[in-house]
């Protein structure tokens, strides 16, 4: 029991102590599973859509996007069935059939297609999501975006804003269209007008009711792609902040944001991945965070679409996983390929995890026990900055610093010390608990 609680000790010293670390113990760059056939599903940042040079994106592959630069990677066939101004509400139409749909807006944000040329596609789409190997699905923004917008058009009926700005706001929103930075518009021009109290007052009732679909329709879409193919590789692009911009004709240079954009659209951006993050793990799809992705006005530049592509690659599973009695699409796969990566823990046999098997203390104390002594400083400083295990780099703080990090500490050292949970957590379990604290956020 000393030893035991010494690791423990050693470990909660050294990560706090430490902002990241690094870790790979299986040897060799990652493999990827084959791929044949890639669906693209998503709105006009998932086709390519570009601001500062119109290219013609709607249900076409276009070069440089994320997509493009997967399949390439990945050797696949890509099938491209994104479109521009593609909401939830557009998607799940398109994906059943008993979805009735009540919403004025349907395929209003549609650049370049009839309703009738898109609804044709239907047989289409849904063949290609059950032929796929491989789907990424990248949709959401214009759930508040194009149509947050309108939302706010009609808001002015009911509650009037100070003349000017609503003159002005007026006047934007009646052009305003997918392509434009609708927020950061709308914020600058609330602070010309000295009405930020107002605006923010108006913003939050558009937002819940610009959410609302996102949030309802979020569920049924995955249980439709799923439903034609349960055994797909489901990758969920989450949205990003839109505030990192570039100039017109300098892609590499990123003008400085405003802070208070900044917040407001990440407050934003947060509640609307929310569904997203919440059912990775009831669904068993694999969530991407693209934060950090920089934009030319709101769609992505070439360098980031390559960010988007490098995060998806990272995500996606290792060929080299050897357990065949852990599916891809379970809700704990993630955590035991981790484990299995990083030689933390042992699988049953060789080829099957046992996920199902109560974890014993002895068990525990080893994954534990191994995290700890790889642990090395890669300084010569009196202050570790850094701590070394492997060669990607993952950030213990989370969102919150260093309070989220000691709850996700917290779960672990509850399961160690709790007699209770080691008659009832199965390996699994505990490698999910594990898996939460170190990985990236």
């Amino acid at each position: 029991m000393k030893t035991f609680k010494k690791t423990v000790a050693v470990l909660l010293t050294l990560v706090l102590l430490s902002g990241s670390f690094m870790c790979a113990a299986v040897d060799g760059e990652k493999q990827y599973h084959k791929y044949e056939k890639y669906l693209l599903l998503g709105d006009s940042e998932a086709s390519g859509f570009k601001d500062y040079t119109y290219v013609m994106t709607e249900f076409t592959r276009v070069p440089n996007s994320y997509p493009d630069l997967i399949a390439k990677e990945l050797g696949a066939e890509l099938i491209p069935m994104a479109c521009p101004g593609f909401r939830t509400v557009e998607l799940r139409h398109m994906l059943d059939d008993e979805y009735v749909v009540e919403d004025e807006y349907l395929f209003s944000a549609v650049p370049h297609h009839e309703p009738e040329e898109i609804e044709a596609k239907k047989p289409e789409m849904r063949q290609a999501i059950k032929d796929a190997d491989l789907i990424t699905l990248g949709i959401g923004g214009n759930d508040w975006g194009a149509y947050l917008g309108w939302v706010m058009t009609d808001l002015l009926e009911e509650n009037p804003l100070p003349e000017d700005f609503e003159k002005a706001l007026r006047e934007f929103l009646s052009k305003a269209t997918v392509e434009d930075d609708i927020i950061g518009t709308i914020v600058d021009m609330a602070k010309v007008f000295m009405s930020m109290d107002v605006f923010v007052k108006s913003l939050s009732e558009a937002l819940v009711y610009s959410f609302k679909t996102l949030h309802e329709n979020w569920c049924h879409i995955i249980e439709d792609i799923y439903e034609m193919n349960p055994d797909v590789t489901l990758v969920v692009v989450g949205m990003f902040i839109t505030t990192y911009k570039t100039e017109e004709g300098a892609p590499d240079v990123v003008i400085e944001p405003d802070p208070l954009a900044v917040e407001v659209e990440q407050m934003m951006i947060d509640f609307g991945n929310k569904p997203m993050v919440d059912n990775e793990e009831k669904y068993g799809y694999i969530y991407v965070d693209t934060a950090g992705t920089v934009v030319e006005t709101c769609h992505p530049t070439d360098g980031g679409h390559r960010h988007i592509a490098n995060r998806i690659l990272e995500e996606l599973p290792d060929a080299r996983f050897p357990y065949t009695d852990v599916s891809i699409n379970s809700s704990e796969y993630k955590a035991i390929e981790y484990m299995y990566l990083n030689d933390l823990m042992n699988g049953e046999t060789e080829t099957t995890f046992g996920g199902d098997k109560k974890i014993t203390k002895a068990e525990l104390s080893k994954a534990l026990s191994k995290l700890s002594d790889s642990f090395k400083a890669t300084d010569s400083s009196k202050e570790v900055k850094k701590i070394e295990l492997c060669s990607d780099t993952f950030k213990l703080s989370g969102k919150n610093g260093i309070k989220d990090m000691l709850g996700y500490l917290g779960e672990i050292i509850t399961l160690i010390f709790s007699g209770e949970a080691f008659k009832t957590v199965t390996r699994a379990e505990a490698a999910l608990r594990i898996y939460q604290a170190v990985r990236y956020k």
